[in-house]
């Protein structure tokens, strides 16, 4: 495994998990920091959970992501932009039907586009 794969996967990783505890430790503020309404965000019983349900998924895979042997760690890697990339696509349709704000729309972008480059640069090798 090359060494520029290992930084791949420990920078991945460690992201993964930096995302995932803040979207644990702060369920409400990181949506409206995203783009979601500020209403919402105060009044949805519902909200924390979701978020916190989607950061213990995240830091899951980003634990795997810095622990998996070498020869595994490329299958885990792909598992983790698959599920991001899902997860903006359902940013994405939530924006078509107008449920979320713009920006968070442009954020979703930003991370599919790195998810589906990563992916794509990846597989070539």
């Amino acid at each position: 495994m090359t060494s520029e794969w290992d930084v791949t996967r420990k920078t991945v990783g460690t992201l993964s998990i930096w995302v995932g505890t803040a979207a644990l430790c702060a369920p409400r503020a990181l949506p409206r920091l995203l783009g979601a309404a500020e209403e919402g965000t105060r009044t949805d019983v519902l909200l924390p959970l979701l978020v916190r349900l989607t950061a213990a998924r995240n830091i899951a895979m980003g634990a795997a992501l810095l622990v998996t042997p070498a020869p595994q760690a490329r299958r885990t890697t792909e598992v983790t932009l698959l599920l991001t990339a899902l997860d903006a696509a359902a940013v994405l349709l939530a924006r078509r039907g107008r449920e979320v704000a713009p920006r968070s729309a442009v954020t979703s972008l930003v991370v599919l586009g790195t998810a589906a480059a990563g992916a794509v640069r990846w597989h070539r090798r």
